[in-house]
Order: C-alpha cells, then sequence, then structure tokens
C-alpha cells in the first residue's frame, strides 16, 4: 500500500475525522483525490500560513475533497435516518 508522507499523528487525527481513505491502487487518499493531489493538498497545508491565498489548483483540490467529503456524510446521514425509520417500523408490528 502506497502511504501518504504525514506523521502518524497527523494519519490517525485524518482517519478519526474520517477524512482518509484507500483507492483502487492501494493508495491512501484524502476522499475526492487522486494520490498526487492528497500528497499536494497536505504538503501545501503544512508550508504555508493560513491566512496566505490559495493557488488555484489548491483551492480546486481542497473543494473537491471537501464535496466528496460531504457526499459521505450525507450518505451517512441518509442511511442512519433509514436505519431509524425501520426500527421504529419494525417495533410496530
Amino acid at each position: 500500500m502506497q502511504m501518504l508522507r504525514i506523521s502518524n499523528e497527523r494519519r490517525a487525527r485524518l482517519r478519526a475525522d474520517g477524512l482518509l481513505a484507500i483507492n483502487a491502487k492501494s493508495q491512501e487518499v484524502l476522499h475526492g483525490l487522486t494520490f498526487e493531489e492528497s500528497q499536494f493538498l497536505i504538503d501545501f497545508g503544512e508550508e504555508t500560513p493560513g491566512d496566505t491565498p490559495m493557488p488555484e489548483r489548491l483551492a480546486e483540490f481542497a473543494l473537491r475533497h471537501e464535496q466528496a467529503r460531504l457526499r459521505i456524510a450525507m450518505a451517512d446521514d441518509e442511511s442512519s435516518a433509514d436505519e431509524e425509520h425501520r426500527l421504529r417500523t419494525a417495533t410496530r408490528f
């Protein structure tokens, strides 16, 4: 498996926050990004202060990652709501 170049502490935080995935090529990635894009985003974030303007490419990667993360969160919420509905319906009978 190809792992991103990050500290174990940062990897643990990203995993705990549900931001990492393993793609079809067995590469560790940020959701919605390729391995190279993920590494670029991580590297840039570690080297640049938060108030520095983001280059267009970085902004694109950050947006795609956030959109993928939100899609996953919404799907998880819908799945939880469906499960709650099934449980409530099943207990009525």
